[in-house]
């Protein structure tokens, strides 16, 4: 049963003592974390346990964060600002949310598998930290206060958060049909592309548009978007006879978040937005939601200009929509070449892999790339949106 790890950590109150290195042992295991981790931990907690100052701060930063729930950001701030040991005691704190989070996922049945899978993460930015500063710890506590909090949760290979669409379009469906049409919101400013303007830095003074969007009661008229991501200067207008709103901003969608690990294959990724759906029904009934969403690097309109149609980035971002954000190369350099690699370090940057040889020669040679956000509708997961869109993107009417 999930927990069951903790029986005889608690004492007469049932609190937890996540200073105990037993406890960290157990949790670590129960975590499925690597060897080294889960020794890493329990001597962290030996040494902040054994000082006195250390110890009472790790025990306010969890009451803060875990108990009395207080401003995330601010926490978190002072947590990472505390001394010279604070990423071990970051990692200290944040494993000892373990109690509070098992109590979170019992209240809504879910399993132990989806515990252990979401905590994987704590692995791997554990790992990275070493491999940064030369010493255990943890630094992406900003991410994993969404872990703890169970807000996010690991299903197949991807990951998944409850969030508010935030973007400026509006995803019609037409009512007799599949096909799936986008317009932009009132007032979006885009260079004479159809990317949006000061995208990889390049503003459009003299040729850029601001988009426009009325509804009169029988038709939606606006800018539409291109399925690959690019706004249409030329308005349109959708009959509300015809089209429904399939998603706008406010709507409750998952957000997709794609964690290190195994490849990214389309027969994973998909397994995983089955999962989500089933998931959500099952445990967050109270929140049913529109759409997958994501904003990644690797919807990158350019990928498919780039790499061979049966690659699994190509394939990834093919199940979506692909709508236009301000956006830069800067994390695709990073994920590509490695963590702070900027355009300046291009010259010197890495060029072992095929996708870093096709990255490298393609922005020498000029070009640019940029990172998008995109979604896929509920309904369309084992599809994607895009199958639904492509006729309708030249012709939507």
């Amino acid at each position: 049963m999930l927990g069951d790890w903790l029986e005889g950590l608690r004492d007469a109150d049932g609190d937890v003592d996540f200073l105990q290195p037993e406890y960290m042992r157990r949790a670590g295991r129960a975590a499925r974390l690597p060897g080294p981790v889960v020794q890493a931990l329990a001597d962290g907690a030996a040494e902040i346990g054994e000082d006195v100052r250390l110890a009472e701060l790790a025990r306010q930063f969890h009451r803060e964060l875990f108990v009395d729930k207080a401003n995330a950001g601010e926490v978190n701030k002072r947590l990472l600002a505390s001394g010279p040991r604070s990423g071990m005691l970051a990692a200290v704190v944040y494993m000892g949310a373990l109690p509070q989070m098992i109590d979170r996922y019992r209240e809504r049945g879910i399993s132990e598998r989806v515990w252990a899978d979401t905590l994987s993460d704590m692995a791997i930015w554990m790992e990275r930290y070493k491999t940064l500063k030369g010493e255990w710890g943890l630094g992406q506590v900003g991410w994993l206060i969404h872990h703890m909090s169970a807000r996010l949760f690991r299903l197949g290979r991807l990951q998944f958060i409850f969030a508010e669409y935030n973007r400026p379009f509006l995803a019609f469906r037409r009512r007799t049909g599949e096909d799936v049409a986008v317009l932009c919101e009132q007032g979006v400013r885009f260079r004479a592309d159809g990317k949006a303007d000061g995208t990889n830095g390049i503003e459009d003074p003299e040729n850029g548009w601001v988009s426009s969007y009325s509804f009169d009661g029988e038709f939606h008229t606006g800018n539409p978007v291109h399925p690959r991501g690019a706004a249409v200067r030329k308005t349109l207008s959708l009959p509300a006879a015809e089209w429904e709103i399939a998603l706008r901003r406010g709507d409750t969608v998952l957000d997709v978040h794609i964690p290190e690990g195994e490849k990214l294959t389309h027969e994973l990724c998909r397994d995983s937005y089955g999962q989500a759906v089933r998931f959500a029904q099952d445990h967050f009934p109270e929140k049913p939601f529109r759409a997958f969403v994501c904003s990644s690097w690797l919807l990158s309109p350019q990928w498919p200009e780039l790499l061979s149609p049966d690659s699994n980035i190509v394939r990834f971002l093919s199940d979506y929509y692909i709508t236009p954000v301000k956006s830069d190369e800067s994390q695709t350099l990073e994920r590509v070449f490695g963590f702070g690699t900027t355009l300046a370090d291009l010259p010197r940057a890495p060029r072992d892999t095929t996708l870093q040889r096709i990255v490298f020669d393609y922005l020498t040679a000029g070009g640019h790339i940029h990172g998008a956000a995109g979604f896929i509708l509920k309904d369309d997961w084992h599809k994607g949106t895009v199958a639904a869109a492509e006729t309708a993107a030249d012709d939507p009417v």
